[in-house]
């Protein structure tokens, strides 16, 4: 499956306290996958989940990031990349993904992409698990358990595998999928040409769609999300980043909205929905 990749590049990040009124970790396994369905559904590269100070013992940034890990690997190399963790322990309740990186099983054709993990040497040679029983030979000693994206050159003599050459991640042309991290708010904005604030508290998005257009054209643009009990701007300035709310817009995606509070997951898709039409309008979609 290939997917262009669109422009801009878009990461998002959700607060480690997301999760907070969740009542047992299998529905905040489900949360998880509706984000990182959402995710995947609009091609963000990169879901950074933040903590702040107003977290207190709400913080589940690592067992949140262990999900999201899983549940971006391809389903081929899960085994081998995740041992028994308690925090995995209700991965079965995430949604397939599909995405371009979930490779179909079988043998791959010359020029296809397949995501990888080193599992052996052959001399100076590494030997890459690239699906079931299927191998890429890469000549190049790399450590063992590294993760890296292929591409097919030609088979070998072997029927289960194949010579391929690294491909860095950024450097691919269609859509990968997303990986996460865990991160902190203080000096994220520095690595963004742009970034989007979004609250209820925000600006109506009818009156933001000129910036919002603009703000498209950037190459790469970060989408900061709030939590159940803690908005945006109010975490920003406890955080005493407040500048942030004058610097880059606060938009209120969802105006008159019909519950009393919308939640992470559900923001993430409809913001990202909302951000996707003006992609298309711009004419980044074919």
């Amino acid at each position: 499956m290939r997917v262009s990749r669109l422009k801009p590049i878009i990461d998002i990040a959700i607060p480690s306290d997301f999760l907070a009124e969740v009542p047992d970790d299998r529905e905040a396994v489900r949360k998880i996958g509706y984000v990182g369905r959402g995710a995947a559904m609009f091609q963000v590269n990169k879901i950074i989940v933040y903590r702040h100070r107003l977290v207190g013992d709400r913080d589940r940034a690592v067992f949140i990031n262990k999900n999201l890990q899983y549940l971006s690997a391809p389903p081929y190399l899960r085994k081998d990349l995740f041992k028994l963790d308690r925090d995995l322990k209700y991965v079965g309740l995430l949604p397939p993904l599909k995405t371009p990186n979930h490779a179909p099983e079988g043998k791959p054709q010359r020029g296809e992409y397949r995501e990888g993990v080193v599992v052996r040497w052959d001399g100076y040679f590494s030997i890459i698990k690239i699906g079931n029983e299927v191998y890429a030979k890469v000549p190049r000693p790399m450590p063992l358990g590294t993760r890296v994206v292929v591409q097919i050159d030609a088979p070998t003599t072997r029927d289960d595998t194949y010579r391929a050459h690294v491909v860095p991640r950024d450097r691919l042309n269609i859509y990968w999928g997303f990986y996460p991290e865990v991160g902190d708010l203080n000096g994220l904005f520095n690595d963004y040409d742009y970034v989007i604030l979004t609250g209820k508290e925000g600006m109506n998005i009818k009156d933001a769609m000129d910036n919002l257009r603009n703000i498209i054209s950037r190459d790469k643009v970060l989408v900061v999300f709030g939590s159940p009990y803690h908005g945006v701007d109010e975490i920003l300035r406890a955080e005493g980043i407040e500048e942030a709310l004058k610097r880059y817009p606060f938009i209120n995606f969802i105006p008159g909205q019909g519950v009393e509070t919308v939640r992470t997951e559900e923001a993430v898709i409809a913001v990202l929905s909302i951000i996707n039409v003006i992609r298309y309008l711009r004419g980044s979609l074919p």
